[in-house]
């Protein structure tokens, strides 16, 4: 079968950085200085947040978008068959994913000071989930905390894809019920 046209527009790593660090550009470029003075303790701490909230973000688009929802899901299970491939990010997926982060939060606060920082965070929160995900599945050896984070995603991929969906943290698979069992 014809692989489809939004394959073979995709990134595959690092390349596939490429847009979520465009969209860091953006909000970097578009932030009010004057709305970060004297912020910096709050604006580090909602960005910490963001990157919090990229984890559930990323476990619900795992979870429900990318083991629900065709053809996403298609295309997720491709990568669990071919998990030695390297790994490929759709552009238009991507430029998607960027706006919604970068948009939502200025929206549903009303273009508050704090929706840049969470934006940030949560685009640091995705550079670093794709860049863990990326590393588990090269083969040369880890250190001790991306081990264990192979070892869940190993899991989820060859034993039980009900299970393990985070990449960057576990909290989300302990907090609704999905985490690999021990061992």
């Amino acid at each position: 079968m014809a692989e489809p046209w939004t394959l073979r527009v995709a990134l595959g790593y690092p390349a596939s950085l490429a847009v979520p660090c465009a969209g860091l550009v953006v909000l970097a470029m578009s932030w009010p200085a004057q709305s970060a003075a004297g912020q910096g303790l709050v604006f580090v701490l909602v960005g910490l947040a963001g990157v919090l909230l990229w984890t559930l973000t990323e476990y619900v688009l795992h979870r429900w978008m990318l083991h629900g929802v065709e053809p996403f899901q298609r295309w997720h299970l491709a990568h669990h068959r071919h998990a030695g491939v390297a790994i490929r990010v759709p552009v238009l997926f991507s430029v998607l994913l960027v706006l919604a982060v970068v948009g939502l939060p200025a929206l549903l606060s009303g273009g508050s000071a704090v929706a840049a920082p969470l934006s940030a965070g949560m685009l640091l929160g995705n550079l670093l989930q794709e860049s863990v995900h990326h590393r588990l599945h090269d083969t040369r050896p880890l250190g001790s905390w991306l081990e264990a984070r192979r070892r869940l995603h190993g899991f989820h991929h060859f034993r039980d894809e009900r299970r393990g969906y985070g990449t960057l943290t576990d909290l989300w698979d302990r907090v609704f019920g999905t985490l690999p069992p021990p061992g």
